[in-house]
């Protein structure tokens, strides 16, 4: 229970230090992404040093930084709530896929196993924003189209890659030392 608590706390943590860091980055129009979705990043690591269970401490973590950003609850529109749930879902999804059809070795012998990491992270950005794509916008609605797609799907990637890339690095001896790897 003790490290129940203690990854969900890390999770949580690392999505809403993340979210808020890249505020700064944030575009005016919705339709527009992030160029640098670092939370994709800290949601996908997140997911293969401890499992499924940090999903509650993810999901929470998304929804604070939200209520942050927005100066309080009242803010936050049904919108937000879904597409951090989704940004929360499906990175688990793809991971729990790909380690169906054996591509889920993600960190192999302490190191990070490229050939399936990058993978990953092309396959989950481009789903995730498929889905928010299918869940929050009517035909009608979608005006913005490839860019909105391409903006989203580049930043979540460019996001994660830095995100895993740098953490994984800067945290590999302590990870080793706590027995996460």
């Amino acid at each position: 229970m003790i490290k129940f608590i203690q990854y969900n706390l890390v999770a949580l943590l690392s999505v809403f230090i993340t979210r808020s860091l890249i505020i700064p980055m944030d575009h005016f129009n919705s339709d527009i992404g992030n160029n640098l979705w670092l939370p994709m990043g800290a949601v996908l690591l997140a997911y293969l040093l401890f499992g499924f269970r940090v999903f509650p401490g993810l999901l929470i973590g998304y929804l604070l930084a939200e209520v942050f950003i927005e100066g309080g609850t009242a803010n936050i529109a049904q919108h937000e709530v879904i597409s951090r749930t989704v940004n929360t879902l499906i990175p688990l999804l793809v991971i729990m896929l790909m380690q169906k059809i054996s591509m889920g070795n993600f960190i192999k012998n302490q190191q990070l196993n490229y050939w399936h990491v990058l993978p990953l992270i092309v396959i989950a950005s481009v789903t995730t924003t498929f889905a928010k794509v299918a869940l929050l916008y009517a035909p009608e609605q979608f005006s913005a189209g490839k860019v909105y797609f391409q903006s989203y799907v580049q930043g979540d990637i460019a996001g994660a890659v830095v995100f895993i890339v740098v953490v994984f690095f800067m945290a590999k001896a302590t990870l080793i030392r706590r027995k996460v790897i």
